[in-house]
């Protein structure tokens, strides 16, 4: 029976880098007699060392922060988009816009209508003042200058209708163009007050995604660069997910199947596996 002797502990160099991680040896003194001690040597070889043990595990906590940061910077992007440019406010300008355009036409179609108008009652002002000025004492050129004077008095009344008109759309153009205002100052005021809960979003949004990164810089230290390199490269080609969770025997991210033996050896982690429809690696939780 072993005798609860001096124990020394001392480290010797690995004898195979790829099957043994650390070998110790242990003096246990063992006395004989009551006189005497003999020392035996005791070999404690520890088992193998899997450099891709739980690789899996920590390639999928990189995926749920990346995923996380890559929502952040979508949403980020959206915000700054609406608050450079808003669709509501842009679209209430246009019909502003358009309304004034409008009303600008009606004023000049107005106008138009008016000097028309003058136009023709200085004419018929002037052909009256000949016929009754007593220039004229030629029968025929009195007739003649009769009849003129009436046909200025037809075209006139059809000029103070054109007239009338246009005043008529001129005021539709000008009620017309107070709504357009109106809508758009609202529509304006809306926004703004929409965007300073933007602006409180995005400042919130910035934060967290300082907070992920250093985070993912804590994930990023247990991970193989091979793992790494092999991660980027799936994420890159399959839309951002590189990682895909076994759930009830099937790939979460794709649906297909996945054969138990396959489920099994990915729960043991001691390698990277992948689906064999998708290409992700799978993590068995």
């Amino acid at each position: 029976m072993l005798c609860t002797a001096n124990i020394k502990i001392r480290r010797i160099k690995k004898l195979r880098r790829e099957t043994i991680s650390a070998t110790s040896i242990l003096e246990i003194n063992k006395p004989r007699n009551k006189n005497r001690a003999s020392k035996c040597l005791v070999w404690i070889v520890k088992p193998p060392y899997n450099q891709y043990m739980n690789q899996s595990a920590h390639l999928y906590l990189l995926q749920k922060l990346d995923t996380q940061l890559d929502q952040i910077l979508a949403r980020v992007s959206e915000i700054d988009r609406l608050l450079s440019e808003d669709e509501r406010v842009r679209a209430a300008r246009q019909v502003a816009d358009t309304a004034h355009r409008n009303l600008e036409n009606a004023r000049l179609e107005a106008r138009n209508a008016d000097h028309l108008v003058s136009d023709q009652k200085v004419k018929i002002e002037q052909s009256e003042a000949s016929l009754y000025g007593g220039r004229i004492h030629n029968p025929k050129e009195l007739q003649d200058l009769q009849k003129e004077i009436e046909s200025l008095k037809r075209h006139l009344a059809t000029l103070e209708d054109r007239q009338l008109e246009t005043m008529i759309a001129l005021e539709e153009s000008e009620q017309v163009a107070s709504v357009a205002d109106s809508a758009f100052e609202k529509t304006q005021a809306e926004v703004i007050q929409a965007k300073a809960g933007l602006a409180g979003e995005r400042e919130q949004l910035l934060k967290t995604r300082q907070r992920l990164q250093t985070e993912r810089s804590a994930a990023l230290s247990p991970i193989l660069e091979a793992s790494l390199q092999i991660y980027n490269r799936i994420r890159e080609q399959r839309k951002g997910i590189a990682v895909a969770c076994i759930d009830d025997e099937t790939c979460s991210t794709c649906g297909a199947p996945i054969r138990p033996a396959e489920a099994q050896a990915a729960r043991l982690q001691s390698a990277l596996h992948y689906c064999s429809s998708c290409g992700r690696v799978l993590f068995a939780g």
